[in-house]
């Protein structure tokens, strides 16, 4: 048998969640032998209020490959053109094992087109992503085990983004609680968004008007009354307010025991992220528009906000999230998840969640109903995504996920084939 073939066999072969001491020294034994031979990369789009999936496949001489999933730019053609053009031809001969080296030599190649940030940054945590997937795989161990250190749980707490039909409707969100309590996922926890009576839109400043805040608070009392005390209810804003109206809302919703106030304002560290969170009387939070930690230093070591915010899918990969976690933790900063892509990202996420100290909550949505139905179907998974208010996490080797060939076929952009 080749060598390949025997490595194949043994990874598929080995049980859920075993840790089996034979085939950890074989893969010692193989390590710098198994070579990575190609990078793919193909687009899906699920819907039409879905975001593009860019998924990236690593495939190597043992026929072992790893699965991962790009952030979303416009049409997801940022990320494949950067993993496709920048990065194959570098990883193509590599040690699949060196995770930070290849993951740091791609962000050093895609850092002159923007810095640590954009569709760059989504091509680099999408490869590798599918880099600790292939890893997981060849190890016969779930990635949550052998991130820096291993899990703390198997489970991740979920928040639904979602908010009741009319919000300013009482029986709305009495229906809306409805599902939550009859759904297979009953979320203990969700992120509602605001309601800012603009005439023509939203307007170009970053003043609240009284009648703005007034409609606020009717709006988050009357979810708290629907859910009850303690569901967690997060109050979603996207950069919109200036530092007095941040703090204005922040002691407007404090009734109502906010989860937390997530993105008042602009996402650049300033001062002003300081002063609010010193005065604020509701938890702050942000972080899903900034990249490694780089951009995350100033908030955690100025104490800028009371929770941060990570969007894993985007922000260097996996090790970056858990060294930004790592460092939030010495300062007594709790962890939170955005996260907006597809299943593959959100269980390559939930996996680094689970290997973070102080974690609260995942950002997740209804795969099963409303606007992104039907997502959870593009992959083979063993269990429920999210069943009663958590992110369930496979015990399989790597992420525990493959792709489902039927159902991808049907879902490919424009111009795109089975992975490329």
């Amino acid at each position: 048998m080749y060598r390949r073939d025997f490595l194949r066999n043994l990874a598929l072969a080995v049980p859920a969640g075993a840790v089996v001491p034979c085939f950890t020294r074989l893969a010692a034994q193989e390590r710098g032998k198994v070579k990575i031979t190609d990078v793919k990369v193909m687009r899906l789009k699920m819907n039409a209020a879905a975001h593009e999936m860019p998924l990236v496949k690593i495939e190597t001489d043992a026929g072992v490959h790893g699965i991962g999933e790009c952030h979303h730019d416009i049409t997801g053609l940022g990320a494949k053109d950067t993993v496709l053009n920048a990065f194959r031809s570098m990883l193509i001969g590599q040690d699949p094992f060196d995770i930070d080296k290849l993951a740091t030599q791609m962000a050093w190649r895609v850092s002159y087109l923007g810095g640590y940030h954009g569709a760059g940054m989504h091509a680099v945590t999408g490869c590798e992503v599918a880099l600790w997937d292939l890893t997981g795989k060849l190890l016969g161990l779930p990635v949550r085990k052998i991130l820096a250190g291993g899990a703390f749980t198997d489970k991740v707490r979920a928040y639904w983004t979602s908010q009741p039909r009319n919000p300013l409707d009482p029986a709305s969100c009495k229906e809306w609680v409805d599902y939550i309590k009859g759904s297979v996922q009953k979320w203990t926890a969700a992120k509602c968004h605001r309601i800012l009576n603009r005439p023509g839109g939203e307007a170009l400043n970053r003043h609240v008007s009284n009648q703005e805040l007034d409609t606020l608070v009717q709006e988050y009392t009357n979810i708290r009354e629907a859910v009850g005390p303690y569901f967690e209810v997060a109050v979603h804003f996207h950069w919109e307010l200036d530092y007095i109206d941040a703090l204005r809302v922040a002691r407007a919703v404090e009734k109502i025991r906010p989860w937390w106030i997530e993105d008042p304002m602009p996402p650049n560290y300033s001062d002003a992220w300081v002063k609010l969170t010193a005065a604020s009387p509701s938890p702050i939070l942000t972080g899903e528009n900034l990249y490694t930690r780089r951009d995350f230093l100033p908030f955690i070591t100025n104490q800028a906000v009371h929770i941060i915010e990570i969007d894993i899918s985007q922000a260097g990969g996996l090790l970056e999230a858990k060294r930004i976690a790592d460092l939030a933790y010495v300062y007594n900063i709790p962890v939170a998840t955005h996260n907006v892509m597809g299943p593959v990202a959100t269980i390559a996420s939930a996996n680094c969640a689970a290997a973070m100290q102080d974690f609260l909550g995942h950002e997740s949505f209804d795969f099963k109903n409303g606007s992104r139905a039907g997502e959870s179907d593009v992959i083979v998974y063993d269990r429920e995504i999210i069943q009663d208010g958590f992110i369930q996490l496979s015990d399989k080797p790597g992420l525990g996920v493959e792709i489902n060939k039927d159902v991808a076929m049907k879902h490919l952009m424009d111009g795109e084939t089975w992975w490329g």
